[in-house]
Formats: C-alpha cells, structure tokens, sequence
C-alpha cells in the first residue's frame, strides 16, 4: 500500500519478491531508490539476443489501501481461490498482469531463452503517481532504450474480447483544506456564529459540478479535444448503458448530459470527491463544530487538458467560493496528463496476432477511462512503440473490496505475452 508510510515495509517486501522471482529465472536486476522517492524502482533484463529487438514489460507491484475491510469476503492479504477465481487486493491491479509477463519470460528461459532482448520495469508508485519511474526512465533513456513497451495494466472490454487502448485519461488528485476557527467548538455555544468549515466543503463540492454533470471550474473543458468518428465508431456496442448499470449494480446512471456512456467514461473529463475528512465521526453524537476539513477531490482529463492549468484555475475558482470565515487552501496529490497512442506500428500488429493465439479474439480499438500514470515518460524518454492493453475482466473490482483475477484470463495473459515475444523476435 504505496499511500499509507505504515506499510512502507509490507511494500518493500513486494518489491524483494519480485527482484528475487526474476534473478532466478535468469535476469540481471537492479533496484533503484531515487532520491526523494517513496519506493523503489525494479529495472531487469536480459539482452542475450543481440540484433534483435528489445520488449520492455511494465508493471507496479504496489496496490491501493484495501478499505472498508468489513466488505471483504476473505482478507485481502491472504489469496483465495474460489471459482476459478483468485480473490485479494491487487489479484489484478496490477501483480496477477505483470506476473503473467515474468511467467511468460520463465517458460521461455526455461525453453532456450526469448526469442528478444527483454526487460521488466516494475515501479512501487503507480497508485500515488509518483516521480521514481518518470525520472529514472529520463536519467537512463541511453541504457535502457527499448523498441517495444508493452504495458498490462488494464482490463478486457468485455468478456472474451480483448482490447488495444488507443489513449488513457490523465489524471488530477488534490484535497481542499477548509480552515475555520483556532479550535473545535461547541454547537450550542458558537452555533449561529461559527464559521464550519463542513459546511463551506459542502457548498464547495456542490459547486463544482451541476445537477447535468457539468464541471464548473472557469477554463475546464476549453482545451478538451474529442475524438474522431473514426475512433468512436462501435464504442457504444461495446460500452452500453445495461452492461455499466449491471457491473456497478446500480439503478441509474449518472453523467455529463449528451453524451453516450461510452463518451463519458473514455472521451470526457470528469471530477469525483473520493472522501471528506473533519469533525466528530464516531459512533453516537458530539456537537461540534469542527476547525478544520478536507475533501479529496479528483479530475480525470482528456487530450489535451493539461494538469497544471487545471490544478491553477480550481485554486483560483476556490478563492471565489469561499466563506467570510473559512480559508480554503488547494494541495496537489498527484498528477499524470492524458495520453494518446498509436496503433499503427508493428508492435501493435504483433500484438493483435498474440492476442488472436491465446484468447482466440481480435482486439478492438478503444480508450480507457483510468490512468498510468507513467506511459507519457515511457513516450517522452524512450520513443518506443507502445501496447497499452489489460488482462483483467470487467467485474474485477480494482481498487475495491474483493478484487480478483480470473486464473484462465491469468494463464492466457501468459500465453498471450508468449505469443508476443514470438511474433517480435520472429517477425511473425
């Protein structure tokens, strides 16, 4: 759990596990702590055929906090199968994918070594968006240069039907800080009087997004660059409103207002408050009236939003929505831009022949709504031809309670990766 210092070790162990799995299956590892980095970055490779190609796989062996445990029908740290199912807090986002390369890479050591120069860069910091990756890539791009990344971090567009991403959203985390008076007070004493800065959170929240599923940050959408029709056609055969509704059990769905589902969960930004802390939060009641509250708030951006004029104009929007007595005050978490790729390369033509081998389906071409955060240094630092895809199914309930992988998508991925490596190194 990158986000929480407490877990520190229980992250470096996942980090030691990984380095040891990959030395014994006969690759030179190195383990970078960057100054000023949380947790380290994992580098290995294997360059044993020289005048081929080199594939770099990328992966991240941390995970994200494995709360409200109460939900969780086996504990999250503790691995079950059920159903043909592995159950436990990154079973799929994202140990289950990157351990289907390293399996790959060991069944082809194991076979007369990969038919490619190979490498695995595996980072601690992908659930913080953190800086060790982005600037170790930049600080060893003439080393570690790569001709093809292929990154596994994603799910299946549907069952049975795999998917090559064409872009990802970025990606805006902040918290507002609302700052009242010098200490907690009491509702009967100071009610009617007293700045609250729950209160002010609320206004502030409320106003940051319509009833029609509009941001109201000034500037938000002037940079937003829609997709093609070309890109977009057959987006809603594949993401329609019964099939979103059923995943989330949910009644209804909700949204920016005329645009299909799938235009608002791949094409269109968003904001979403993720937690508000301050106050009495106990069980039973205590009247008071809190000093101090934050609100987790993110942004999800699209091509070609950029995170820094975005963060700039909500910390100006936030001096306008203030109360008289509530300082508000804006703090960046994280911060990843939006991302096109191409996929009219090699790479990508290999990768739609691996996925037809092992799933026997052809990938469509689609976007995905969530974020890697790193995929725009891997562009910048390396110049390489990119495969953003995933191994996961779309009910694998990432970052929620009972994540799991489905162990036959688990096999296939590693048959998949197979595949790749072949149709590189071999040129199909």
């Amino acid at each position: 759990m990158s986000s929480l210092p407490e877990h520190d070790g229980d992250t470096r162990r996942a980090c030691d596990w990984t380095v040891d799995r990959l030395r014994r299956i006969g690759m030179t590892v190195e383990i970078a702590d960057l100054p000023g980095g949380r947790h380290p970055v994992i580098s290995a490779e294997w360059l044993g055929r020289p005048g081929k190609p080199t594939l770099a796989i990328y992966g991240h062996y941390d995970v994200q906090p494995p709360d409200p445990l109460e939900e969780w029908v086996t504990p999250p740290f503790q691995p079950t199968v059920r159903d043909g199912r592995v159950y436990a807090r990154g079973a799929c986002d994202n140990k289950g994918q990157v351990l289907a390369g390293i399996n790959a890479a060991e069944h082809a050591f194991a076979t007369g070594g990969p038919p490619l120069n190979l490498r695995f860069l595996i980072e601690g910091e992908e659930e913080i968006t953190g800086t060790s990756l982005p600037r170790f890539l930049r600080q060893n791009a003439g080393r570690i240069q790569s001709d093809f990344v292929l990154i596994a971090d994603g799910e299946f567009t549907a069952p049975g039907l795999p998917n090559l991403l064409t872009g990802l959203r970025g990606l805006l985390y902040t918290e507002i800080v609302a700052e009242g008076a010098a200490a907690d007070l009491h509702s009967g004493i100071f009610g009617g009087v007293a700045p609250n800065p729950l209160n002010t959170l609320a206004h502030v929240i409320s106003a940051l997004k319509g009833r029609d599923g509009r941001v109201t940050i000034p500037g938000f959408y002037d940079a937003v660059v829609p997709p093609t029709e070309e890109e977009v056609a057959g987006w809603d055969r594949v993401k329609d409103e019964p099939t979103l509704k059923r995943l989330m059990a949910v009644r209804a769905l909700e949204g920016e207002e005329g645009f299909s589902p799938a235009d608002r969960t791949w094409g269109r930004p968003t904001l979403d408050v993720h937690g508000i802390i301050g106050g009495f939060i106990g069980e039973g009641s205590k009247t008071v009236i809190p000093a101090r509250a934050r609100a987790k708030v993110s942004m999800r951006l699209v091509p070609a939003q950029d995170p820094k004029r975005i963060f700039a104009s909500l910390a100006t929007y936030l001096e306008a929505l203030e109360t008289p007595g509530v300082k508000l005050s804006l703090v960046q978490l994280g911060a990843a831009p939006p991302v096109l790729a191409g996929v009219d390369h090699p790479g990508v033509s290999a990768a739609r022949k691996a996925f037809l081998k092992s799933f026997g389906a052809e990938p469509v071409l689609v976007r995905e709504g969530g974020s890697v955060p790193v995929t725009l240094d891997f562009q910048e630092a390396l110049d390489p031809m990119l495969m953003l895809t995933g191994f996961g199914l779309p009910d694998d309930a990432l970052h929620s309670p009972n994540e799991k992988m489905d162990l036959e998508q688990y096999h296939l991925g590693t048959e998949m990766v197979l595949h790749l490596m072949e149709e590189l190194g071999f040129g199909g």
